[in-house]
């Protein structure tokens, strides 16, 4: 009775212990986006960012290409839009300021995305503090759509 009792209390619990916590999926590249987001890409309908990056984030190369190679899958023509945003500070020379730090870095991801392949037409630039569908930034971010 010993030996029985030990495999069926003992197994589950070894099992359960090797179970992922929550649902999330572990994925070859910490910042790309989730596949829920690049499933929702499917509409292109521009209003959901494609990836955020915010400011002083160091390698978001990776996570670019991958959500760029996810579009063009689903929309070889697809167009991006590249976009600093911040808060907006009392005096608005402050936040133009706090923005103008990340435009050389907003260059440098547009160029990115005209690497993986997209053509340059393809891909835009902007800067601004009220971006529709997109919640208020607490800092300085970069953040890109795809349409």
């Amino acid at each position: 009775m010993r030996r029985i009792l030990i495999p069926i209390v003992f197994v589950p619990l070894a099992l359960a212990g090797c179970m992922l916590p929550g649902r999330k999926l572990i994925s070859p590249y910490p910042d790309a986006p989730s596949l829920v987001d690049v499933a929702a890409l499917t509409k292109f309908d521009g209003q959901l960012p494609l990836v955020t990056i915010p400011e002083g984030t160091q390698n978001w190369a990776p996570a670019v290409r991958y959500a760029v190679n996810a579009a063009l899958k689903i929309n070889p023509k697809a167009q991006f839009r590249v976009y600093v945003t911040g808060p907006a500070a009392a005096i608005p020379s402050d936040t133009e300021l706090a923005m103008a730090k990340l435009a050389p870095e907003a260059a440098q991801v547009a160029d990115a995305i005209a690497a993986d392949g997209v053509a340059p037409s393809n891909v835009s630039l902007g800067a601004g503090t009220a971006l529709a569908h997109v919640t208020a930034p607490t800092a300085p971010e970069i953040v890109v759509f795809a349409k």
